[in-house]
């Protein structure tokens, strides 16, 4: 693992990874940080990997420690996170008689990673565990998950280190790329869908100068805002869950659709409704198999997205078309501007969601920060009123709850001179609110603030909506975040009126030291006006 770079190992003691960690003990390049759930390990590891473009590594041992990696271990898989998931196994001579915690870990793990594997020779454990490394890097980066049973661990061994290589993906095909370049240029409303996979390539440079040459309008997928400047005069917004009503018009108006690391998820094509059949697309991506499988692709485009940008960059050779050339473009500003407008708010108790996102964007612009999103209530007001610049927020696309704070925890290892922020729903908050524990025992000081409606927001919504309001199973009771955090060694603070949230997230930053800011709010506080949660059919 050093030899591969590795810097962090995230996850919780046990029987078969008791030698594992007894390797690490004098090991001074590789800090090994214990959290209070399995979960916890692959969510840092998860944000780590995510922010950082280096692997996370978390570890577990055999059978329930190992599966309660799996819910963190499958958002990274839906989401292309390179995570290498250590599996503590029983012993070789014992496998196949039901022995202790005993599962095939192999299988479990094979429908969330892209390679799952276990060694049963203690002298290939080098080979193979960086040609994990690599196989979770390259390409499209995916999880691995790697068993290692017990005896195989005990056993001696020479070994030969060989640093895991990442395999980048520059082919480009240069006649492909000269068609979507005719393409783009002759458009008479061309529209550019960018995706997660230009934060894995690093290609927001290469995207901004071709968007300002062409001026071509952009819109990025689901909770994927973070990979173009959302002040940009050509940004029109994050798709999905309460976006603005003129982004689907764009994309639906587009006549040629230029898509860039995505694969057409559900929520950023309006459940697969949101693009016309007379659109034609140009998908550029570095899996093969994206690639046609939902729509048929005018131009198909296999290969890295910065490598592929700079082609294009390269073939227009300072080529430029002005605006005046994009007769759509005005009325689609004035129709954003008001679309993004905020909605005033009077009554400042409980807290409205206007004025924490008012908050939120005052913050972002007045500190070095980096915000992390959990709540899915309160999603889709940032996915319509945040602002945010490339590698600026970071949200779970994956749907697991409580990604949040642990994700926000392995960010900030990744970025410990930027200040951290993570905003969730209490009821995510809750299923990982024990590790506030970790953040305060290693120091990391993330910042909570916990929108606390007693409430499952986002099913409340759905019962109202698609169960005539029916609800059930919804609302509950809450402690006092701020006095839980003061009992931990945290720094926490409760907010009951909007006009104590900016003093108190200045506190909270203040105090250096890991926080919970507990906002109430109201119970049926919910979502942007004029938006409807999805709902599963």
């Amino acid at each position: 693992m050093k030899e591969g770079g590795v810097k962090y190992v995230f996850g919780l003691p046990g029987t078969t990874i008791m030698h594992l960690l007894d390797a690490l003990y004098e090991e001074d390049e590789i800090r090994y940080i214990s959290v209070r759930h399995e979960q916890i390990a692959a969510f840092m590891a998860d944000g780590f990997a995510r922010s950082s473009g280096q692997v996370g590594v978390c570890m577990a041992s055999r059978g329930p420690g190992a599966a309660n990696l799996t819910i963190g271990i499958h958002n990274a898989y839906a989401e292309s996170v390179p995570v290498v998931a250590l599996l503590g196994q029983v012993s070789d001579e014992v496998y196949h008689r039901d022995a202790f915690e005993e599962m095939d870990l192999v299988k479990f793990f094979e429908p969330i990673t892209k390679w799952s594997m276990e060694i049963h020779n203690t002298h290939r454990i080098p080979e193979l565990l960086q040609r994990g490394i690599r196989t979770s890097l390259s390409g499209r980066p995916r999880p691995v998950a790697v068993s290692i049973p017990l005896d195989v661990q005990l056993k001696e061994a020479e070994f030969t280190f060989h640093p895991p290589v990442q395999t980048k993906h520059h082919i480009v095909d240069v006649q492909a790329v000269k068609k979507a370049v005719s393409l783009l240029k002759h458009a008479q409303n061309p529209v550019i869908l960018a995706g997660g996979g230009v934060a894995l390539s690093g290609a927001s440079n290469e995207l901004i100068q071709l968007v300002e040459d062409l001026t071509i309008l952009v819109l990025t997928t689901w909770r994927k805002a973070n990979v173009f400047p959302n002040e940009n005069s050509l940004y029109f917004g994050n798709l999905g869950p309460g976006c603005s009503p003129v982004s689907w018009d764009i994309l639906k108006e587009a006549d040629v659709l230029l898509a860039i690391g995505l694969h057409f998820s559900e929520f950023s094509t309006n459940r697969w409704t949101a693009i016309s059949e007379h659109t034609k697309i140009i998908h550029l991506d570095i899996d093969e198999n994206e690639l046609n499988k939902v729509y048929i692709s005018e131009v198909a485009l296999l290969g890295d997205a910065k490598a592929t940008l700079s082609e294009m960059l390269r073939q227009l050779g300072g080529e430029r078309i002005g605006l005046e050339s994009r007769l759509l473009l005005p009325s689609y500003k004035e129709r954003y501007k008001l679309d993004t407008q905020l909605p005033e708010w009077t009554e400042e108790t409980p807290v409205p969601s206007s004025a924490i996102i008012e908050s939120i964007n005052r913050m972002m612009k007045k500190h070095d920060a980096i915000l992390v999103e959990d709540a899915a209530t309160f999603g889709p007001w940032l996915t319509r009123y945040g602002s945010f610049q490339p590698g600026q927020y970071y949200a779970a696309a994956g749907g697991s709850m409580g990604w949040g704070f642990p994700a926000a925890m392995g960010i900030q290892l990744a970025h410990p001179n930027q200040q951290v922020i993570n905003v969730t729903g209490d009821g995510a908050f809750w299923m990982v609110a024990q590790d506030m524990e970790t953040a305060v025992r290693e120091n990391i000081p993330v910042i909570n603030i916990v929108l606390n409606n007693f409430c499952f927001g986002n099913t409340r919504d759905r019962q109202k909506t698609a169960h005539q309001g029916r609800y059930i199973g919804i609302h509950y009771n809450n402690i006092d975040f701020a006095q839980f955090a003061q009992l931990l060694g945290a720094y926490g603070e409760r907010v009951e009126s909007a006009r104590q949230l900016d003093e108190a997230i200045e506190r909270a930053i203040a105090s250096g030291k890991p926080a919970i800011i507990d906002v109430i709010q109201d119970r049926w506080e919910g979502l942007p006006p004029g938006a409807i949660p999805a709902v599963a059919k």
